[in-house]
């Protein structure tokens, strides 16, 4: 079970499936050394002792699903720094484990962003596991319904004249549609190069009937634990408004193009739902 603690259950189910993608899937999607030790020992021992329901298939297609974003996340900063980016902004961040497992070269600077209390949460599993927090780490306290993203960063030693690469995942499908665009708005106000990788909710009627079915059972599931999806984007009108935020190029991502670029040395037959999509937007 989540700890009390915990501010967002949605957290700690992402830290949850990040951890059992290391004990029950192969081959890896993504590697993650400090996954199941930021859990804690006793929630680790849980985790290795349900083996039944994490060889579901939903239990596999929702791990799944949150390997490949993080990898896709991932993959972008790496790219991005061959560029000569040395600004990484994990937006969103939760028990995110990156800046605690990356060989970042020195000259890179890494921001998590989060509410207060997240950030405090995600400490005290850090210390409880004896995991140590870089030098190169800024945490950035933040609210994406009230508070300005670019000032928050610019107070923490973003520096506004280089650019930054962004990863938010699994947050804006909890903010109302105008929040999204803010945040959209004001990080395509960022020094040229700077990109951002997000995931969405695709609108109902871009659906498919099965797939409409899926979401009623996570919409279900997420109210239940007090959390409820606000948002969702017809994919050519995201693009559409993009463009006019200011970003040169807009990638999307959906479960075909995710699927072969992460899933083809697959041979469990595993897909991904078109319910979420990503995008790489670049300014």
């Amino acid at each position: 079970m989540q700890p009390t603690s915990a501010p967002k259950p949605s957290a700690w189910m992402t830290a949850t499936l990040r951890a059992a993608h290391q004990l029950f899937d192969e081959p890896l999607i993504l590697r993650d050394s400090v996954a199941l030790r930021i859990l804690g020992p006793d929630a680790e021992a849980r985790l290795r002792a349900d083996g039944v329901r994490q060889r579901h298939q939903l239990s596999v297609a929702m791990r799944t699903t949150m390997a490949v974003r993080a990898r896709l996340a991932e993959d972008s900063w790496y790219e991005a720094q061959r560029r000569a980016v040395d600004q990484y902004v994990i937006l969103g961040a939760g028990l995110d484990t990156y800046a605690y497992r990356a060989d970042c070269a020195p000259s890179a600077r890494l921001f998590e962003v989060d509410l207060p209390a997240t950030q405090q949460w995600k400490r005290d599993c850090l210390r409880a596991a004896d995991i140590g927090e870089p030098a190169t780490l800024r945490y950035v306290a933040t609210d994406f319904e009230n508070d300005t993203l670019s000032a928050d960063l610019q107070r923490a030693g973003l520096a506004d004249d280089k650019p930054a690469c962004h990863s938010w995942l699994g947050v804006t499908m909890y903010l109302r549609p105008d929040q999204v665009m803010h945040t959209l708005q004001d990080i395509a106000n960022c020094a040229p190069g700077s990109s951002i990788v997000f995931d969405y909710r695709v609108h109902d009627d871009q659906l498919t009937d099965a797939e409409r079915a899926g979401l009623q059972v996570v919409t279900t599931a997420l109210a239940a634990q007090g959390e409820h999806l606000l948002s969702s984007f017809d994919p050519q009108k995201l693009e559409h408004m993009l463009g006019r935020f200011g970003y040169s190029q807009v990638e999307h991502f959906g479960p075909k193009e995710l699927t072969e670029r992460y899933l083809a040395c697959h041979n469990n037959g595993q897909r991904l739902s078109g319910i979420f999509r990503m995008i790489r937007a670049t300014v």
